[in-house]
């Protein structure tokens, strides 16, 4: 499944909904929109919204990972949003639920910003 994005500016944030499947095979495509992104602002503050993504797999999670700390070089942070249980699992099961900021909905993620 081919991976795509929608991006838009609120306030002193991005939104980036990502749909799609997250894994080796798509993982350039993120890396390079995200670059994309953090390039351009001061601080990167991006909510990522992971509602519309059916799947993760090891490579996905590192990416993520990567991202975060980019974002964190720029004085700004990831927020990912999702309400998958499967999801849900994979990050508690691989302990990342205690690594990202983790949200039901993008305006719970984008109230932390304010």
């Amino acid at each position: 499944m081919d991976l795509s994005f929608e991006i838009s500016k609120k306030d002193n944030h991005i939104v980036m909904a990502v749909t799609g499947e997250i894994d080796l095979y798509s993982v350039k495509q993120l890396k390079e929109s995200v670059t994309q992104v953090i390039e351009q602002e001061r601080e990167a503050r991006i909510i990522m919204d992971l509602n519309n993504v059916k799947y993760i797999d090891s490579t996905g999670l590192g990416i993520l990972i990567g991202i975060k700390r980019r974002c964190a070089e720029k004085a700004g942070e990831l927020s990912l949003v999702f309400d998958s249980e499967r999801i849900a699992n994979l990050f508690n099961i691989t302990g990342l639920h205690n690594v990202f900021a983790i949200y039901k909905t993008v305006d719970e993620a984008a109230a932390k910003f304010q």
